[in-house]
């Protein structure tokens, strides 16, 4: 960073003012260069979208410093939210700072008499949902990239949504809005003054406090129907804007649309459900109006020879409203546009592109008033091929055909500067040009946005102009070439460097930041790098060729807790945890985790995750020894797991007693010297040696006799489900045992009547999820069915629970101990909000992390395992306490992974 010979003393101040919150690392820098669009190489090359760093604020003071400190050196200052747009606003054009929000999220004050809501910019929409459900309310309207977009980016961008057809576009639901000014000064703007920072991405001020208004929350109902063409639906959607049926949203999908999104999608689901060939429809409106709105709008549907479908598949499309790039699966990239029409031009529209593109071009629409519509429409495209720019001239095109059509563009970015008088109307540009030039008269303010360079003399895209002018100028004939070229993807080919279905789905991604809100390392260092949109980006930029694969990229890469909670969140389907797995095979070629090549040094030396010897894990004490019995050869053979015979021994001890008075007879297979799953050989990338221990582990099960296998621990039992049965047709050997995770099978006991509870728990306890038993296989039910089958025990729900459920944290012990602090904390706090005695876990990891964590805090709740309360509720006295050996263990996991990094080999 150097403007006007003073770098070295920007840097300094910015680290002063945000510490460890401001970065100047290249790589981290790159990740805030873009947004979700891919653009052609010769529209970049004419800006600079490299930042000079990027800080993240806290609160409006920090920003107000940050303004007066970059006007003093004269640098630019570039606001970001969740960067879910392809306009460029949040894409620097001139480098300089790039102002991440991600960290003033905060809701500020809620006031239900009023409908209002304040809150700072960078709170998402999807959480600001949930907040304002706690108290009886909801949002008028949101964007449909409401999972990773944020409440200041949208009014920094202007536009309408999912609510729109009722509500209208979000400047009509702004009550008021706090910037900090060019000058460094906070000002809160009302009424007209609105139109001088709605919609203009940052240009006039930064953005620091939003209030809107809201509604009260009522249950969504949604009405699917299929239409046999295009006029059809006009024609049924202009009898509801005559009636004045009062829905509250209103969602199109083209033939073409639906077709490709089941492909995408049902190729994973195996299922076609749209009907094919129809023009599909969405209606949704408030549970409190169906008696006025249920009937009277089936009957004109069905005037106009639409179908209604099933109130399933309505309530499917509903639940997916959020995955409008989920086709990109199809690609791997997509050329988009995104444009307003009439409603009256909509068929006429839609005609008008299928004659130009034939088929190439597919729509999503939403309305957003009664008589008008949000068309984004989507062609796929190659961004790797040489033909790319030919494909992205259709966006172009297809936006020309909407202006013939009396539409325009649902915003302008930095692309569609020289559309601003029109966009805006002559009176409100004027007085925007005369306001920017006013109050920032260095240009500073997030330069070559919204103005054309025409009424901007500070503006850095005279050159990208341009090049969309010339663009623009050949679309037609750019267009024609790139149809017959045609939309086959280049080979997923990469030459050895990578696994083809993982760089294949580092193109896959939409970009969209729908997972950065659910990562857990994003959570607690939300830093791009450390998001999965972030760790794809980079691999996409190597794959390139763009960058190297240096340790700062591994490390991104490597820096996960696979606790799947993104794979939830994945609009395009990626299965992105087991990726960052088979990564590791990859980047064990050139690079080591310092902590888990220690670990793999104990694992290959002692069988165990601790490196203690073989009677360490010897968990049949004198106080149990009675209460069990165990084979030598059998069926059922039961694992413990080196973490739970080692450290948490109370949970083999109560599975043991469990399976004995089931009348189970099963095999312990915790004898074995080399009796480590190999989990954490996988996770650091030594696949061979992974391998060997599963070869002998199957070995040895076969030796036993072994048809089914009872896990405890999460980690050895996805291990066993699903690396195992790979290894072994790798190796040849023969895999036919099952799995069975505890939960499952007390859940199995209790339902046979196998297990009697004769001791009533006088508890309250609430339930943890962890994530290789939850999400990773969808056990929910089953551990909930034991606690409820327990008398006098009541179970209370945190917060976050099931698919959502919070990970504990323990895993990124191998790349950031202040993260697994930060997971404890939160997890912990949501127990303690419960009211509840006890956490319940079902795994010896999230036992550790929890039971260490609220004995830290002093907090009053006890973690217990699940086999705790089985066993006391069984009318055993005496439970194996395992907090002091946890504390123990705890402190010497934390001294060994404290310095925990990647390496070069």
């Amino acid at each position: 960073m150097k403007q006007n010979g003073t770098g070295t003393e920007l840097q300094d101040s910015l680290k002063a003012l945000f510490k460890d919150r401001v970065s100047f690392e290249k790589l981290e820098r790159l990740l805030y260069s873009h947004d979700m669009a891919a653009l052609p190489g010769m529209i970049k090359k004419t800006i600079s979208t490299l930042p000079d760093a990027v800080v993240q604020p806290v609160d409006s003071s920090e920003v107000a410093g940050l303004i007066k400190l970059a006007s003093e050196h004269k640098i630019p200052l570039v606001p970001r939210g969740g960067a879910t747009s392809g306009f460029g606003g949040a894409v620097p054009a001139a480098s300089g700072i790039v102002v991440d929000f991600v960290r003033m999220n905060r809701v500020l004050g809620i006031d239900p008499k009023a409908g209002t809501v304040e809150v700072e910019p960078g709170i998402t929409w999807e959480r600001l949902e949930e907040e304002l459900k706690k108290k009886g309310l909801a949002l008028r309207l949101y964007p449909s990239s409401a999972p990773g977009s944020t409440v200041g980016g949208w009014a920094a961008q202007g536009g309408s949504g999912i609510g729109s057809f009722e509500y209208g576009n979000f400047r009509e639901n702004l009550t008021s809005v706090e910037i900090a000014d060019p000058k460094g000064e906070l000002k809160v703007l009302k009424g007209s003054d609105l139109d001088l920072v709605y919609g203009l991405e940052g240009i006039t001020g930064l953005i620091t406090k939003v209030k809107l208004r809201v509604r009260k929350a009522d249950t969504d109902t949604p009405l699917l129907a299929a239409f046999p063409d295009s006029g059809s639906l006009e024609a049924a959607l202009k009898e509801i804007r005559d009636s004045g049926l009062r829905l509250w949203s209103v969602h199109i999908q083209t033939p073409g649309f639906a077709k490709m999104s089941q492909q995408a999608h049902g190729g994973k689901h195996g299922e076609k459900l749209l009907p094919g060939g129809k023009y599909i429809a969405l209606f949704v409106y408030p549970e409190s109006r169906a008696e006025k709105i249920g009937q009277p709008l089936e009957k004109t549907i069905q005037r106009h020879a639409g179908k209604i479908l099933s109130s399933e598949l309505a309530l499917h499309e509903w639940k997916n409203r959020f995955h409008s790039m989920r086709l990109k699966r199809l690609g791997p990239s997509v050329v988009a546009n995104e444009v307003v029409i009439q409603l009256d031009s909509f068929a006429a529209y839609l005609k008008a592109v299928e004659g130009k593109f034939r088929g190439g071009f597919v729509f999503e629409g939403i309305m957003v008033t009664p008589d008008r519509l949000t068309m984004m429409g989507f062609m796929l495209a190659d961004e790797r091929k040489l033909t790319f720019p030919l494909k992205y001239s259709a966006s172009l095109v297809a936006t020309d055909l909407a202006k013939r059509h009396g539409g325009e563009l649902t915003a302008l970015g930095m692309y569609f500067t020289e559309q601003a008088r029109e966009h805006f109307g002559k009176e409100l540009f004027d007085r925007i040009v005369s306001h920017k030039k006013e109050a920032d008269p260095q240009g500073l303010m997030n330069p070559g946005k919204i103005l054309p360079p025409s009424a901007d003399r500070h503006s850095p895209i005279k050159l990208l102009n341009s090049a969309m002018k010339m663009a623009g100028m050949s679309k037609s004939a750019l267009c024609s070439m790139g149809n017959l070229l045609g939309n086959e993807p280049l080979p997923f080919d990469f030459g050895g460097r990578m696994p083809a279905e993982i760089g294949k789905d580092a193109f896959v991604c939409a970009q969209c930041g729908s997972c950065r809100s659910s990562c857990t390392v994003f959570d607690a260092r939300p830093w791009e790098s450390n998001s999965p949109r972030g760790k794809w980006y980079l691999l996409a930029e190597y794959l390139k060729g763009n960058i190297e694969l240096e340790e700062k990229a591994a490390d991104s890469l490597f820096c996960c807790t696979t606790c799947k909670k993104c794979d939830v969140k994945c609009q395009t389907d990626i299965p992105i945890a087991h990726h960052w797995i088979n990564i590791r095979g990859v980047l064990g070629k050139k690079f080591e985790n310092t902590g888990l090549a220690a670990v793999r040094e104990n694992v290959l030396s002692s069988g165990n995750f601790w490196g203690l010897p073989n009677e360490a894990r010897e968990w049949i004490t004198e106080d149990v020894k009675s209460d069990i019995k165990t084979l030598e050869s059998g069926k059922v053979g039961y694992w413990p797991g080196c973490w739970a015979s080692i450290v948490s021994k109370n949970m083999p001890q109560n599975i043991a007693r469990i399976m004995t008075a089931a009348g189970l007879e099963f095999v312990n297979l915790g004898e074995e010297k080399e009796a480590c799953c190999g989990l954490y050989l996988a996770l650091g990338g030594y696949m061979e040696d992974f391998a060997k221990v599963a070869a002998k582990n199957i070995e040895n099960m076969k030796k036993r006799g072994i048809k089914t296998l009872v896990l405890s621990c999460p980690g050895c039992f996805a291990t066993f489900t699903e690396h195992y049965p790979h290894v072994a047709e790798l190796l040849g050997l023969d895999w036919d045992i099952e799995t069975k995770h505890i939960t499952v099978l007390l859940d199995e006991l209790v339902r046979e009547g196998k297990l009697k509870f004769e001791k009533p728990l006088d508890r309250k306890v609430t339930y943890h999820d962890s994530c290789h038993v939850g999400r990773w296989f969808d056990t929910y039910d089953q551990p909930r069915n034991v606690l409820k089958a327990i008398p006098g025990l009541e179970l209370v729900e945190m917060e976050h629970t099931r698919e959502n459920s919070l990970c504990c944290g323990l895993v990124a012990a191998f790349s950031d101990m202040g993260t697994v602090g930060h997971c404890a904390e939160a997890r912990l706090k949501e127990a303690l909000d419960t009211g509840a005695d006890c956490v319940i876990t079902n795994c010896a990891g999230c036992a550790s992390q929890l039971n260490f964590a609220s004995n830290l805090a002093q907090a009053p709740i006890r973690q217990k395992d699940l086999t705790d309360l089985v066993v006391e509720a069984l009318g055993y006295e005496y439970v194996f306490d395992p907090t002091e050996p946890i504390s123990g263990f705890m402190q010497q996991a934390g001294q060994l992974l404290s310095t925990s990094c990647m390496k070069r080999k």
